[in-house]
């Protein structure tokens, strides 16, 4: 009886060890969740695989300690038994010992990981029905492990001694191209990864929606006519303004506007906080759009309106700019012989890139406002200007904003075709 209970205790350990160690490996060595994540559907085993693979280390966390709690336990147990029940049972101590140890090592450790690596995703699919019930205990012990471990780094550990530098910028580019080069990443990835570092040199002019493509409401306005620019807007938030269009009072959010039945729409007015148009992204998402889907105001150096920003608006440019170009489905649409539509709205960067055409446009962002810029006045539909290498002309205008322009180019690529052809027809 006196060995039953201890041994029967010990091989319940041993066991518990080895789902943890193939555990372990499997986080490791799963390669396939996604595929399984896709068969599985939305039950609750796709939900605690997500729940693994959004942050396989907190995962592993979980199992280190509890590893290294089991170890302890079967430690102290096993000594137990070669001193106490083994020994008065008549087996020597120093042949029982190496004995013990050596089928904890084989069956807590060697056989799990090599089962966990043959199979990862399968052992890690079957160890959720252990390690998730755990977490309410295994979650207080570990946060209590940190912050004794802290503890005693801070107390130990000198103040002299410098702590690692954090990753600079060109290291972590390194990282990025070494993990694609692997097969890691993807190319497509990696190119968003990319323009999301690029993000500390934004300012929210960069990423702002301009004041001519934001809806405005007058504060004076009939609730009629407020109700249908509330109901028609195209973007998600309408500016209040009072006197002036640059006297802004507030914003309107148009879906909770409708969610809540179309209320009177002066109860909905929401004040936003208005921010210098050179202010970085970074700055204006830390201080203002962290934790609310609301907008920001961007104003110019007198105080004017100039736009509007908000988490999504800074997303969208991040993806425009990670994504590859759309061709026809884009900004540019190709009408043959040489000749374009481009939307006004198009960053001149773009275009230069895409038709391979340099544009003289210093200082001017969209090819709607070079255009405006060279005629020098409210342009209208059918006015030219011509430009190294290619004629523009307004084909859309509404008041000062050039909605479309028609780009020709002298040397198209196309016209340089038939003259290749002419040795073979003489």
């Amino acid at each position: 009886m006196s060995l039953f209970v201890p041994g029967l205790f010990y091989l319940f350990l041993l066991l518990l060890l080895a789902v943890i160690s193939a555990t372990e490996t499997a986080i490791h060595s799963a390669r396939d969740l996604e595929e399984r994540l896709e068969r599985a559907g939305e039950g609750g085993v796709a939900r605690k695989l997500r729940s693994i693979t959004a942050n396989p280390f907190v995962q592993l966390h979980r199992t280190l300690l509890l590893s290294a709690t089991l170890n302890l336990a079967l430690a102290a147990l096993g000594l137990h038994l070669v001193s106490g029940p083994f020994r008065t049972l008549g087996w020597q101590p120093w042949l029982t010992a190496p004995i013990l140890f050596a089928g904890t090592v084989l069956v807590g450790d060697v056989m799990p990981k090599f089962l966990a690596a043959w199979s990862p995703s399968a052992v890690l699919l079957g160890s959720l029905r252990l390690l998730n019930p755990l977490r309410s205990v295994l979650d207080p012990l570990a946060k209590l492990a940190d912050q004794a471990t802290d503890a005693l780094i801070q107390r130990l550990v000198p103040s002299r001694v410098k702590t690692r530098a954090p990753m600079t910028r060109e290291e972590f580019e390194t990282l990025v191209e070494m993990r694609e080069e692997q097969g890691l990443i993807d190319p497509a990835e990696a190119e968003i990864i990319r323009e999301a570092l690029d993000i500390e040199r934004l300012t929210v002019r960069d990423c702002m929606v301009p004041r001519v493509d934001l809806a405005l409401l007058s504060a004076e306005d009939a609730s009629a006519r407020a109700a249908m620019v509330l109901d028609q807007s195209a973007g998600r938030f309408v500016v209040i303004y009072g006197e002036t269009p640059d006297v802004v009072v507030g914003v309107i959010d148009t879906q909770a506007w409708r969610l809540a039945g179309r209320p009177a729409w002066q109860e909905m007015i929401t004040h936003v906080p208005f921010v210098p148009e050179t202010m970085p992204v970074l700055d204006a998402l830390q201080k203002h759009l962290q934790h609310t889907v609301l907008p920001v105001l961007i104003v110019d150096e007198y105080g004017g309106l100039e736009g509007m920003v908000s988490q999504d608006e800074i997303a969208d440019w991040l993806l425009y700019e990670a994504a590859p170009w759309q061709g026809e489905a884009g900004e540019v649409r190709d009408l043959g012989n040489g000749r374009y539509l481009v939307d006004g709205g198009a960053r001149i960067e773009d275009v230069s890139q895409e038709l391979e055409l340099p544009l003289p446009a210093a200082g001017i962002d969209t090819i709607g406002g070079f255009v405006l810029n060279q005629l020098g006045h409210a342009p209208k539909p059918g006015e030219r200007i011509q430009v190294p290498g290619a004629d523009l002309k307004v084909r859309r205008a509404v008041r000062a904003r050039i909605l479309q322009v028609e780009l020709r180019l002298h040397h198209s690529r196309s016209a340089a075709l038939p003259e290749a052809a002419e040795p073979e027809n003489s």
